[in-house]
Order: structure tokens, then C-alpha cells, then sequence
């Protein structure tokens, strides 16, 4: 049995890993047993099952989008909009099953390169520790998500219930709301109460993949960056010391175990990050373009206006953190750099090498890298993109086509 007071990655981030089994993610077995070797993942358990369901009724989702706007509706930006969400959702989903069933190998290898960080001389006794980070950080975003989701409820609610006064009162009010939410589906099938819970199920999980996509590249980029940092606390006492070369030696494998873990990780975590990236940059240029001519009642507004800072404080701090790997593993060229000549020997030179030529930071299949240049690269896109599409903005209508239909509120 491990001593709890372990700060590994596995026991830091299992909660929010039993937390996403509620939404059909991760549906694994023994993630609070003894050892990693309790951790069971099988195709047939009821977890599974359930994922599949998600799977089945988001391909549904996607199918009646796509059949709906050609056959009834116009391809319009929103309609285009909303195929891109349930496609990279649901991508991001399936995912995410493949990284679990994965997970007990994964989680061995993680081990067995970070072990040596787990004990002296590198442990060390921190009030953040990184199972503290990665709750105080998965709860800030879980509680903003719960947040959003909430007002997105008032600000339909709210809508549709002015429409039911001024428009429409001829129909049973949660059955006109529902008929009015899921066009595409009470179109095609008589309005029913289990239809309604099966759709409200499949859109929440919706929302949360799309949370959890960012909020697990944070956790695995946490975990990765604080090994790196615990190697630069523990070799900052030998910068400017003359050192002998087995210690040298010594610290280059200890950081060569490091970006091993990283180069692993980022094999693995390349299919989330692009479907994430794709997702998150989308919506902000969506959004922003949207904000410049929408209009809707107070509620309403304040729901659009907090969802938009969300999704840019989110992408934000994904970006940030994920960057941090980068900026982490080069902080020990300072302390080689102190070096002495006279403790100058092939191992500090081999070390140094590795550093200036290793790309130890995540990626999105070699196409981007997440470092801090990213952050720039995407904010030049997101200003000239809006700069380009303000010219093809129309004036925002007034309400008076609220009752055709035509304007929604929010």
C-alpha cells in the first residue's frame, strides 16, 4: 500500500475523473484503490454502456442538425455553428474513452518516470501541492460552468415564457419551451416527457465535454510543469558550486525522465488538444462576432456576455498553463550557465544540449506547440478576424419579429 502523503498525478486528479463518470466520461473502476493496478476499465460495464449512449444519442444530435437545417431550415452561421459543436464534442468524447481505456497503462508509465520526484531529495512539503492546485483550479472552472449553465436556463426560460404571454398561449407552456429548444428533434417526434429528459441529459453532457476537454489538458500540463519546477528548486543549490560530474550526470537523467514523461504525454494528448484548440477559438471568433449585434433582454445578455468571458478566461488559462511546460524546462539553463570551467565536463555540456534543442511542451500533432508564442499567434488571429468580419456585420432588428420567430433573445 502507498503512503497517502504521495502527491502523485493519478490521486490528484481522480476526483474530477469520478466526478466525469456523471457525464459519461471515464468510466472506470478502482480509482481510489490501494495500488495503480486496481484500476479496471471494461467495454461491457455499465459505464460504458452509458458512454455509448452518449455516443448514440450525440450522433442522433448531430444527424437531426444537419438533416433540419437543409430540409427545413437555411445552412445559416448559427446552424453551421452548432454542427461544429456537437462534431468536436463529440470527437473530443470519443477521445477521451480511448484515453481511458488506456488510463492503468498510462498512469503506470506516468509512475514510473516521475518516481523519483515523489521521494527526497525532490519531494517537498508545500501547502500547493498538486493535488491542491489541480482541486482549487478544477473547482473554479466546474463552479463557473455550473454558473453559466444556469443562466443559459433563466435566459431561455425567461424568453420563452414572454414568448408563451405575448405570442403564444395556445399550447401547453413546457411543451411549447421544448418544441421551441429542440426544433429539430419535436419536428420529427411527438413532444413526451421521456424524449424531453433523454435530450436535457445529452445537452448537459455536451456542456461538460466541452469543459472537461480544456480542464484535462490543464490537469496533465499541472502535472507535467510541476515536475520540472520540483527539478529546478532541487538543482538551484548547485548553481555557481563546484560540483563533481556524477552529480551532473545524476540531473541529467532526472530531467531526461521528465521530458521522456512528456514526449509520452504528448503523443497521447494530441487528438484532445486540436479538438479543444478548434473547439474553443471557434466560438470565441463566433461569439465576438455575435456580441456586435446582439440584442436580447437583460438577462439574456448578462447569460451571452458571462458565457463569452468564460470561454476566453478558460481558453486563456489552458493556453497559460499548458505553456508553463515550455518556460519550466528551461529554467535550468540558468543554473547550468553558473557552471564553473573547472566543473565543466561533457555531462553539463550533454545537458546543456538537450536543453537548448529539446521541444518539451504539448502539441497538437507538430502543427502548434502550446508555448507562450501561441497565445500571441492566437490573439493577432482573433483581432484580425474580427477586424475583417465588423465589415460584414449587419444592424442589429428590433424585437418586433420576435413573435414570427425569426429573432431569439438570447
Amino acid at each position: 500500500m502507498e503512503s497517502p502523503a504521495i502527491d502523485d498525478f493519478h490521486r490528484a486528479v481522480r476526483p474530477f475523473l469520478l466526478i466525469s463518470q456523471l457525464f459519461s466520461l471515464f468510466p472506470l473502476g478502482g480509482l481510489y484503490g490501494r495500488t495503480l493496478q486496481d484500476i479496471r476499465f471494461r467495454w461491457f460495464g455499465p459505464g460504458t454502456v452509458y458512454s455509448f449512449y452518449f455516443f448514440l444519442s450525440g450522433l442522433l444530435t448531430l444527424v437531426a442538425h444537419i438533416y433540419y437545417s437543409l430540409t427545413v431550415e437555411t445552412l445559416g452561421t448559427s446552424e453551421i455553428s452548432n454542427i461544429i459543436y456537437y462534431v468536436l464534442n463529440l470527437s473530443g468524447a470519443i477521445v477521451l474513452l480511448a484515453i481511458a481505456a488506456r488510463w492503468r497503462t498510462i498512469m503506470e508509465k506516468w509512475r514510473s518516470l516521475e518516481e523519483n520526484f515523489l521521494h527526497p531529495p525532490y519531494a517537498e512539503r508545500r501547502f500547493w501541492s498538486l493535488k491542491r492546485v489541480v482541486a482549487a483550479i478544477g473547482s473554479t472552472m466546474v463552479v463557473l460552468a455550473f454558473v453559466e449553465d444556469t443562466l443559459h436556463v433563466a435566459s431561455v426560460y425567461y424568453t420563452n415564457l414572454q414568448y408563451f404571454k405575448r405570442c403564444e398561449n395556445s399550447t401547453p407552456f413546457w411543451t411549447l419551451f421544448y418544441q421551441r429548444e429542440h426544433p429539430k428533434f419535436f419536428h420529427y417526434l411527438p413532444y413526451s416527457l421521456p424524449a424531453v429528459l433523454l435530450l436535457e441529459l445529452t445537452h448537459k453532457i455536451f456542456l461538460y465535454v466541452w469543459t472537461f476537454m480544456d480542464l484535462f489538458i490543464i490537469f496533465v500540463a499541472l502535472g507535467l510543469a510541476r515536475r520540472y519546477e520540483q527539478f529546478y528548486r532541487h538543482a538551484a543549490q548547485y548553481k555557481g558550486r563546484h560540483v563533481m560530474g556524477p552529480v551532473w550526470q545524476r540531473l541529467r537523467l532526472d530531467y531526461g525522465r521528465i521530458s521522456s514523461l512528456v514526449a509520452y504525454m504528448e503523443g497521447i494528448m494530441a487528438p484532445i488538444i486540436v479538438c479543444t484548440t478548434a473547439s474553443d477559438l471557434y466560438f470565441i471568433f463566433y461569439q465576438m462576432y455575435n456580441a456586435f449585434q446582439f440584442s436580447a433582454s437583460l438577462i439574456s445578455e448578462l447569460y451571452f456576455k458571462f458565457s463569452l468571458a468564460f470561454l476566453i478566461f478558460r481558453t486563456l488559462v489552458m493556453l497559460l498553463i499548458a505553456s508553463n511546460i515550455h518556460v519550466a524546462s528551461l529554467r535550468p539553463l540558468d543554473i547550468l550557465r553558473s557552471v564553473p570551467m573547472s566543473c565543466w565536463t561533457i555531462d553539463v555540456q550533454r545537458f546543456t544540449q538537450e536543453l537548448l534543442s529539446g521541444q518539451n511542451c504539448l502539441s497538437g500533432h507538430g502543427f502548434f506547440f502550446l508555448n507562450r508564442s501561441v497565445i500571441l499567434a492566437m490573439a493577432g488571429t482573433l483581432i484580425t478576424y474580427e477586424l475583417v468580419m465588423l465589415k460584414e456585420v449587419n444592424p442589429s432588428s428590433e424585437k418586433s419579429d420576435f413573435c414570427d420567430g425569426v429573432k431569439r433573445l438570447y
